[in-house]
């Protein structure tokens, strides 16, 4: 039985694990059939990996499960248990500071919510903070979030990027942030990420959300 992820098309969490996959040489099955997926998960809510052994659900978990059982040389858990610890770290990172603040931005663009001023004013703010925190770690001149290659940190706060990098964060919001755009520039370039999100152009000008002034 092979691993299926079910998800939904474009879902940036469903990115975590595909681009896992491709650098540890994991084999998935890709199913947006999602009418199974309150049984699925207890939450209810994709993606979901189903396994040979049980189903997995949350995609940071997901993520964490396509590193451990794909090819020992991938590096994408780090070299040491203290880098490992590093990682984990800027995975919840990426989902404690970063997800939610970038999702109020883009969503409505794409019609996923409602656009609401001050809901919009604040993940502004909140998405400069957290990228603010990635610039200071990027600082003196770091290729990468831990340690001296890609590992599971990179592709998962990385993949919570992809969509307001492409749609809102333009070149005046991201001036603060050189680092921030070098390091996601070199992570978007990569062949294991493109063959999962395609070739990402960069956002020249903010898109609006309907009804936003």
């Amino acid at each position: 039985m092979a691993n299926t992820l079910h998800t939904s098309p474009g879902n940036f969490r469903a990115f975590k694990a595909l681009i896992a996959a491709e650098y540890c040489g994991v084999d998935i099955i890709i199913s947006d059939d999602l009418t199974q997926i309150a049984s699925l998960s207890p939450v209810g809510k994709a993606p979901v990996l189903v396994t040979p052994k049980g189903n997995i659900w949350e995609s940071n978990a997901i993520a964490r499960h396509v590193a451990r059982i794909g090819k020992g040389d991938s590096g994408l858990n780090g070299q040491n248990m203290y880098e490992a610890a590093e990682i984990d770290g800027w995975i919840d990172f990426g989902s404690n500071e970063l997800e939610l603040p970038a999702c109020v931005w883009w969503y409505p663009i794409a019609g996923y919510i409602p656009y609401n001023e001050k809901a919009y004013s604040k993940a502004k703010i909140d998405l400069a903070a957290a990228l603010g925190k990635i610039e200071c770690h990027l600082f003196n001149g770091q290729t990468f979030l831990v340690g001296q290659q890609i590992t599971l940190a990179d592709i998962c706060v990385a993949s919570a990027l992809v969509y307001p990098m492409k749609l809102v964060c333009d070149a005046s919001f991201l001036e603060p942030f050189p680092n921030v755009s070098r390091w996601f520039k070199m992570c978007v370039d990569q062949s294991e990420f493109k063959s999962i999100i395609g070739d990402v152009r960069l956002c020249e000008k903010e898109r609006l959300a309907p009804n936003s002034k």
